[in-house]
């Protein structure tokens, strides 16, 4: 008798599994019964009612589109406002990590249309004029051809006064156009005759009323400046 307990056991066990695995499937059948019946009586999505179940796929692969994009496809360079590489390298200095790179690059410089600055061994002579771009279209009234190269923005407030004659003067030498950043014009972006860009940032230095608003009449010829 004390052998044909686990033999008893073993078959209750058995049959109490299939009895599970029955209703599991019944409820199973019950339940994508119902989600076809639903699929093909909505009328929101037609590919649920010309797939009814197997339309769900197609849902569920648009959710995780993003990470297939990330993990599976996108390149270490495809990515946009920032690729891969360049994350990684934010997140390693972020990190006090190393965030170097060797030599080289995993872009196809032979492709066609690719472009880069390469040395040339027989330059070309120098244009009569430098290249401009033309800044304002046919309602501008007064059209500004910049240069290619310029002086970007460095403020006056964080520059001494000679640094700001030599930045002019450059620009007056190079023919091109010095921006002044956001501390307005001084007298020294004045004194060699550059060509100006008046920027106008956040802080409206040199064109805001007392009251610290935007004066678009206020004009930069007596700026406030530090001796």
């Amino acid at each position: 008798m004390n052998r044909q307990f686990p033999i008893v056991r073993m078959v209750t066990g058995d049959s109490a599994g299939r009895q599970f695995a029955g209703v599991a499937a019944a409820a199973s059948a019950i339940g994508l019964g119902a989600l076809a019946a639903w699929d093909l009586t909505q009328k929101k999505h037609s590919i649920l009612r010309n797939y009814p179940i197997a339309g769900h796929a197609r849902f569920l692969l648009e959710s995780i589109r993003p990470e297939i994009q990330q993990y599976f496809i996108e390149r270490n360079w495809d990515g946009r406002p920032f690729n891969r590489d360049t994350r990684t390298t934010i997140y390693e200095r972020s990190k006090g990590t190393h965030s170097e790179h060797a030599f080289g690059t995993e872009h196809d410089v032979d492709r066609t249309g690719y472009e880069a600055l390469m040395h040339s061994n027989m330059p070309i002579p120098n244009p009569p004029r430098p290249p401009r771009v033309r800044v304002g279209g046919d309602d501008c009234t007064q059209p500004y051809d910049i240069s290619l190269l310029n002086v970007s923005a460095m403020s006056f407030g964080s520059l001494s006064n000679n640094a700001i004659r030599a930045l002019n003067k450059g620009a007056a030498m190079g023919g091109f156009a010095h921006d002044t950043g956001e501390g307005s014009i001084s007298p020294y972006h004045r004194e060699h005759g550059g060509d100006l860009i008046w920027e106008l940032g956040t802080g409206y230095f040199g064109a805001r009323t007392p009251e610290g608003r935007f004066s678009p009449r206020s004009s930069p010829r007596r700026p406030r400046t530090r001796r």
